[in-house]
């Protein structure tokens, strides 16, 4: 179970800024990744602000954000296409910028930000929504189970 959390910094709203959270549900870290890049994209092109700077430890995932093309995450990416579709026609000043900031680099606001995603817990609530990578990976460690287990049996060894 993976939380979906980012972290909006403002220069006129203060060093505090405004923190975002929603559960993402059962999903692989890569999806939770997508769904908090797709909370803040919608949040700051919302704001009334030129520059969006997306400072994140998983390029991977903001290259797919930006991505419309068929994939697993596609509604996010969808959603954050049609936002920066909306924002990017406001003018030719408006941009995105996407930063790399490893959280082995310890940067306080990024730091923060990790800290509150490894530390939460979420309610998966009586129907969790699932994402296909999610069961992919549950496919994959119940194969891996089930082989280790019919190894160690000494009638399938060969």
């Amino acid at each position: 179970m993976h939380a979906g959390y980012l972290c909006c910094t403002s220069l006129e709203f203060g060093p505090t800024g405004i923190v975002l959270q929603g559960p993402a549900s059962r999903t692989t870290a890569p999806d939770a990744e997508l769904f908090a890049i797709r909370l803040g994209i919608a949040k700051a092109t919302s704001m009334a602000i030129e520059c969006i700077i997306l400072i994140t430890d998983s390029l991977g995932s903001a290259r797919q954000a930006v991505d419309p093309s068929v994939h697993p995450g596609q509604a996010h990416s969808l959603a954050v296409y049609s936002a920066l579709r909306l924002f990017f026609s406001q003018g030719h000043s408006y941009r995105i910028d996407f930063w790399n900031c490893p959280s082995k680099a310890e940067w306080s606001l990024h730091q923060l930000v990790h800290n509150n995603v490894t530390n939460a817990r979420v309610s998966a609530g009586p129907h969790p929504a699932t994402s296909i990578n999610f069961l992919h990976s549950k496919s994959v460690i119940s194969c891996l189970d089930t082989w280790r287990t019919l190894f160690n049996c000494p009638t399938v060894q060969g």
